[in-house]
């Protein structure tokens, strides 16, 4: 009796169980359905509010001097070149923002305006191309900024608070000319530096970005704008997950300079830097294989050469620790002529403090790199034909910093450097050995075993910089 009592007992059980599973399973197939319904409806508020503001940028521009004749009275036809990009509108009496390189060169520049974003100027509005004209650049961070002269136009704002890897984010732009084309996709990387000496550490997405989206606006879930895309990463001409855009922090600092004075002025310290990679850290015996190394200390400013140098290591910038070169020129780019800025700098094992006045920005002086052959050296190793510094007429290196180095006439073969040496160059010493003659650099390179590192301190332009490559 007990038995068949506690057999019934476990079969109602059973059933109670199969019943609250019947019961409860569209409960949770109906919440699933609710999630994604309130996730479809926040993305499409989203696409709603910052479409409007979205842009295409379109160029006509006549050809650079490499590509088609310049004396035109000789020539029949020009065939004219066109740029295609997107822009943002950030202030609603017509400023926008893109990329440098959609409208660099360009002549003739016209923006198309969404239909959405003139319901509030025309009773019956289309889309239309209006004529725009270029307030300014910041080049090195490829941005630019145009104005339309239309008033009352839809805007989006900066996001304020910091990014997170993983957080959902949406791309706007023309990708092949499709106006107002939106992808989704996610924070891959927040700040991705693409090379050791680049300027710019970029938001890395996977939203679809293609040719013609550059200069779109990548936004958030809220619709505010966390970077503009620049750069697309593919092997095939499409998008491929690899997506880079302009940090947004980076993009409103540009456009308020340029907004309030036409350009991006900020400030310098007399030191050039360049990212620490591991054949640097091993070719100039550098203490730290990582973070950032000067590469030259410009003469004709007020920093001492004897206080910073070459080859130091640069570990903090006004108390905040230094591990890349987009940091040092995040913080450079703040400064005014008459600040100042505090460095602590590592010199093989020896720790100090540096206080630099911060100067107006300083420009390279041009390498007269002309001249003849004659007396030229092939230099295989490195893919170059070069000549004694000392051997040349004063005429030819009259705005030469260095006093002993090897001249570049001319890259000869192929060289494996990270950063190939180009004719002009002055290669003052190899491995932290000065160079004063192309019979010792040879010399010095003939010894260099398989897997040895190769780090040229090269004069280009009036500055100096590392070059690196590898012997594998």
């Amino acid at each position: 009796m007990r038995l068949s009592l506690l057999r019934s007992l476990a079969a109602a059980i059973r059933w109670i169980g199969v019943a609250l599973a019947v019961a409860l399973c569209p409960a949770t197939v109906w919440a699933q359905q609710d999630t994604l319904a309130a996730f479809n409806d926040a993305l499409q508020k989203v696409v709603a509010k910052v479409a409007p503001a979205v842009v295409q940028v379109d160029g006509i521009g006549l050809p650079s001097s490499d590509e088609e004749p310049r004396d035109f009275s000789q020539a029949a036809e020009v065939k004219l070149q066109h740029s295609l990009g997107s822009g943002v509108i950030i202030d609603s009496s017509g400023y926008i923002v893109t990329n440098a390189h959609v409208v660099r060169g360009e002549t003739n520049l016209t923006v198309t305006v969404d239909k959405r974003a003139l319901q509030s100027i025309e009773p019956e509005p289309t889309s239309q191309a209006i004529p725009a004209r270029l307030i300014g650049e910041f080049e090195e961070a490829d941005l630019a900024v145009l104005k339309i002269d239309m008033e009352n136009l839809p805007t989006v704002s900066f996001r304020a608070g910091p990014l997170k890897q993983g957080q959902l984010v949406i791309a706007f732009g023309s990708p092949q000319g499709l106006h107002n084309s939106v992808s989704i996709g996610v924070i891959s990387f927040v700040e991705r530096q693409l090379t050791p000496d680049g300027h710019v550490a970029y938001v890395q997405t996977d939203a679809a970005i293609n040719p013609g989206s550059s200069g779109g606006p990548l936004v958030d879930i809220n619709g505010d704008v966390v970077g503009i895309n620049s750069i697309l990463v593919s092997q095939a001409g499409g998008s491929e997950g690899l997506g880079f855009a302009i940090p947004g922090r980076l993009v409103q600092f540009a456009y308020d300079r340029i907004h309030d004075l036409g350009n991006v002025a900020w400030g310098d310290i007399g030191v050039r830097v360049q990212g620490i990679t591991p054949t640097l850290a091993a070719g100039l015996q550098l203490s730290r294989r990582w973070g950032v190394v000067v590469s030259d200390v410009v003469p004709g400013t007020s920093t001492d050469p004897r206080r910073i140098q070459p080859g130091d290591i640069i570990t903090s910038i006004d108390g905040k620790p230094l591990d890349s070169v987009p940091q040092y020129y995040e913080t450079m780019y703040h400064k005014k002529e008459g600040d100042k800025v505090t460095l602590i700098v590592r010199r093989d094992s020896t720790w100090r403090r540096v206080e630099l006045p911060v100067i107006a920005g300083a420009t390279g002086t041009d390498i007269n790199a002309h001249g003849s052959f004659a007396g030229a050296n092939l230099v295989p190793k490195l893919g170059i034909l070069c000549s004694d510094l000392r051997s040349r007429a004063k005429a030819y290196v009259a705005n030469v910093r260095s006093r002993e180095g090897v001249f570049v006439e001319a890259t000869a073969v192929g060289s494996n450097l990270d950063n190939s040496l180009v004719s002009g160059d002055v290669i003052r010493s190899i491995n932290r050995t000065t160079i004063s003659s192309v019979a010792q650099l040879q010399s010095i390179l003939d010894k260099t075993k398989l897997g040895d590192p190769i780090v040229l301190q090269v004069e280009r332009q009036g500055q100096f910089l590392f070059l690196s490559a590898d012997t594998n």
